[in-house]
């Protein structure tokens, strides 16, 4: 049984080898380029290219990620957008835009040979529905972060980082009496 398991190790070894180095020397010869990543005012782009002219697919535009609880003394809460947008490059199209809160993906948007994808804050409903948590000592909430992410067919991505704080909710808990 023993010698099965060492041949397996081996094998496994060997296989890790081979896939390092076959991913290193295309990263040399430039068949796969390693990411190239800017940002700016909170948002980030990641091109897969090493070619400096090379298209770059738009930052997503995210304004006012905002929190809110309509009822007052429910635990429950909403976080929206006024709207989220994203621009393809020349000659190329969105693949898909998603929505992460807490790495909790919670919304998926894809597109059909369209350079752009506009999605206004009414096709969220009310929001997407997180707890408030318990009101700290400066009046507010849980803290959750999201992630929105873009693709478009030339393989480019482009995500935007960010977090958004709830108002905080006076919890009441009751004690447990027996009877």
């Amino acid at each position: 049984m023993q010698l099965r398991w060492r041949k397996f190790a081996l094998a496994g070894s060997l296989l890790i080898g081979l896939a390092i180095t076959a991913g290193t020397l295309a990263a040399r010869a430039g068949l796969i380029g390693s990411a190239i990543v800017e940002e700016a005012g909170g948002a980030r782009r990641e091109q897969q290219s090493n070619e400096p002219n090379a298209p770059a697919i738009s930052f997503i535009d995210s304004p006012s990620a905002s929190c809110y609880r309509p009822v007052a003394s429910v635990n429950t809460c909403y976080i929206t957008w006024n709207y989220v947008q994203v621009s393809a490059s020349d000659s190329q199209y969105i693949v898909s835009m998603t929505i992460s809160i807490d790495n909790r993906l919670r919304a998926y948007h894809a597109g059909f040979f369209q350079t752009s994808m506009y999605v206004p804050g009414g096709m969220f409903g009310n929001g997407f529905q997180v707890a408030c948590g318990p009101r700290g000592s400066d009046g507010m909430g849980s803290t959750y972060g999201y992630t929105l992410r873009a693709r478009e067919t030339g393989g480019l991505s482009a995500a935007n980082y960010g977090s958004v704080t709830c108002p905080g909710v006076a919890l009441v808990h009751l004690p447990i009496v027996r009877r």
